[in-house]
């Protein structure tokens, strides 16, 4: 008899759109909002005047709340995103909005999603029913390697991202868009980069927010592991990653208490921490994902026909070489020797 499938996550999937000033997120959000797949999300943004969705796009419903053309729903979150979430998920359990089936959340162009990832963590209503689905960044590819120099909140918006769309590249020549390219994958080998075009559709990777409750599955998390360790390209100057083998099976309370320890040591330089982990006694790999001091529940992964997963973890870290960090975490993570 097999074992049984997971049980499908119900939550509501949430996507975060993060970029720095500048950058693009407007003209993307707008486009994102105009497409098929989001015509049934909730738009979370700042303010309506700030984030610059275009007017005739927007009418109002109530208060905060607003109807976008197509059937997106809208949100100012100037009380706070776990607010809007809030409101958002209360106004449609009282049908005052009709029901929606996944979120977009616009962050400032000097913000990352770490703090939503921590409220999304600790914040029992918004646990409950909300799921973080990854991040798409943003990346100009006029001004993204001065930014990369002198802007650390651009290098950790790329390092957090799971997809990044170069904007801009109607206005670059084809070596500068390909530099572009090049500085992300630098910072984030595993992201999935697309090119904006004028005109052109939107890449699937941008569109991944519409599989509500979708599971991550064996293949895709090995994919992703496996661009940290193939060295094809020099990593950002501010910015390295590191790769973890755990040959050992351990122990789910042994990995939690040797986590916690290694991100309360890099606490903000610890940008990124993700992998698969078998847990000793237990059959099924799960995929792990950390940002900065918070560790997100492991969740058991899909079976992937004759595919064998490493147990490995990636580091990416700011400001610190990740080789320094690689003894510490074989120690607390009893992978020594």
């Amino acid at each position: 008899m097999s074992a049984p499938h997971p049980q499908a996550d119900v939550r509501i999937p949430l996507t975060v759109l993060t970029g720095f000033l500048g950058s693009g997120k407007t003209t993307l959000l707008n486009r994102m909002v105009r497409d098929p797949a989001y015509a049934d999300a909730a738009v979370i943004i700042n303010e309506f005047g700030e984030i610059g969705v275009d007017h005739h796009l927007v009418r109002g419903v109530q208060g905060r709340i607003a109807l976008i053309e197509g059937g997106c729903i809208c949100c100012t979150a100037s009380g706070g995103v776990a607010d809007a979430l809030r409101d958002l998920f209360m106004a449609a359990m009282r049908r005052q909005i009709r029901p929606f089936r996944h979120v977009l959340v616009e962050t400032t162009g000097l913000a990352g999603p770490a703090p939503l990832l921590f409220t999304l963590r600790h914040d029992p209503f918004l646990a409950e029913r909300y799921v973080y689905r990854g991040t798409i960044a943003v990346a100009d590819a006029q001004h993204l390697p001065r930014q990369l120099e002198a802007q650390p909140e651009a290098a950790q918006q790329i390092a957090l991202a799971d997809a990044v769309a170069i904007s801009k590249a109607d206005l670059c020549a084809a070596d500068q868009v390909e530099r572009t390219r090049e500085a992300v994958l630098g910072i984030n080998p595993g992201a999935v980069v697309s090119v904006l075009r004028p005109g052109a559709e939107l890449d699937e990777s941008l569109l991944d927010a519409r599989r509500q409750g979708r599971s991550d599955t064996l293949g895709q998390t090995t994919r992703w592991l496996g661009a940290f360790t193939r060295g094809r390209r020099a990593p950002h100057a501010g910015i390295s990653h590191a790769v973890l083998d755990l040959p050992r099976p351990i122990s789910r309370s042994a990995f939690l208490a040797g986590m916690d320890a290694l991100q309360a040591r890099y606490g903000e330089a610890l940008l990124r921490v993700k992998g698969v982990v078998r847990f000793a006694g237990e059959a099924e790999p799960c995929a792990v994902h950390g940002v900065h001091r918070q560790l997100y529940p492991p969740e058991p992964l899909q079976r992937a026909d004759n595919l064998a997963a490493p147990t490995r973890l990636v580091f990416i870290l700011r400001g610190a070489q990740a080789q320094d960090l690689l003894p510490q975490a074989a120690r607390l993570l009893g992978q020594e020797g």
